[in-house]
């Protein structure tokens, strides 16, 4: 089966394997609106960075060791939700979301007694919401306009029904990491959303890489129409090449997330890396598993 995939050989029927991955779409979908439905009512928590939320910054110069960091994040007293530190100087960073007056004295007072510092001596500072709702709105119209040409330009190079396929596969793209990021409680930031745009142009140019393959396909057949021919052969050449593009891809990512979290180079550099590896997983899962039922469908009709 290796040896196959490796030439382009396998001889899945796409057309039976897509039914499959229909159904598989129709559960995500429940998944992800429930996910959604449950964040928009406070039932699940969206984990924003202060750079969404606002919130608090204490930069202290003390010494300190990995154990006072845990126990720091872990207080009860705020919701500290990251910290920095700096290479060959004492200075740390904590980060908190905003909270009660009462609540950030008391945790002012918290480090001063942990890193034996007087309170005076640490740099304490309100930070407003730097990703507002100006920067937020500007992010959503553009990426309308580009999901708009993305439309356009679908349907001028393959068909209109092409363009709405690849839609829904950007869709799922999103809403898997959304889903998981929530799920997962992980904190979303600046980084995070660079990530995500990131994997629009990943997961559109792996979808559109098949299309084209599949373009072809039927003008080399004997149909002059998607058949189960033309969809089988496509799908069966270009599935190791998705495999080994998404492989490449997704190896040095995780090198990234290797150096930020083992190495302590943690931070934005991790921020971007994570969405950006689930992403294009995903990418490459949905370019085949997402695409394939949607393509089988007309087929059918």
């Amino acid at each position: 089966m290796i040896k196959k995939l490796f030439l382009g050989s396998t001889e899945i029927n796409f057309l039976n394997v897509g039914k499959v991955f229909y159904r598989v779409f129709i559960v995500e979908v429940a998944i992800f609106i429930a996910v959604l439905t449950m964040s928009l009512i406070g039932v699940l928590n969206v984990n924003l960075s202060v750079d969404f939320t606002g919130g608090t910054t204490y930069q202290i110069e003390a010494e300190y060791t990995d154990i006072d960091i845990e126990q720091v994040m872990s207080s009860n007293i705020l919701d500290v939700s990251r910290y920095q530190t700096f290479e060959n100087s004492n200075s740390i960073i904590f980060r908190a979301t905003e909270n009660t007056q009462d609540k950030e004295t008391e945790f002012l007072y918290y480090l001063s007694n942990k890193f034996d510092i007087a309170d005076e001596n640490i740099d304490f500072q309100r930070v407003g919401p730097t990703f507002g709702d100006e920067i937020t709105a500007k992010g959503l119209q553009a990426l309308v306009i580009f999901l708009t040409l993305v439309v356009l330009l679908i349907s001028y190079r393959y068909e209109f029904k092409y363009s709405l396929i690849a839609l829904v596969a950007l869709t799922h793209d999103l809403f898997l990491v959304f889903s998981l990021y929530v799920l997962l409680g992980l904190e979303i930031t600046p980084s995070t959303v660079i990530a995500l745009l990131t994997i629009l142009g990943y997961s559109l140019y792996d979808t559109v890489i098949l299309f084209d393959k599949l373009n072809d396909s039927i003008k080399t057949s004997k149909f002059s129409y998607l058949s189960i021919d033309s969809l089988n052969k496509t799908f069966n050449e270009v599935l190791m090449r998705s495999l080994n593009t998404s492989i490449t891809s997704a190896i040095p990512i995780a090198s990234i997330l290797f150096l930020g979290n083992y190495l302590g180079l943690s931070g934005t550099l991790s921020d971007f890396a994570l969405p950006l590896f689930i992403g294009i997983l995903s990418g490459t899962y949905s370019s085949i598993f997402v695409t394939v039922p949607f393509l089988a469908k007309i087929i059918n009709k």
